[in-house]
């Protein structure tokens, strides 16, 4: 299966519903909701221009094997 490329905008949307999903179940109030919804997109809007493309996916991976552990 070949890989689809998404642009950013496209990339930010997948993550925020990804996100919202998470957080509707959480049982966390509504407040707290918003704060880390316009948190992630304050974060993630300063990435485009902190990391480059071909070191994110690593970055990302180191992330995930570090918060698996």
């Amino acid at each position: 299966m070949a890989r689809e490329l998404y642009n950013w905008d496209q990339n930010k949307g997948y993550s925020i519903i990804a996100l919202c999903n998470v957080l509707e179940n959480s049982g966390l109030d509504d407040e707290i909701k918003k704060i880390i919804i316009n948190n992630f997109i304050r974060e993630f809007d300063s990435l485009q221009t902190m990391y480059g493309k071909e070191g994110v996916i690593g970055l990302a991976q180191r992330y995930l094997k570090k918060s698996s552990m």
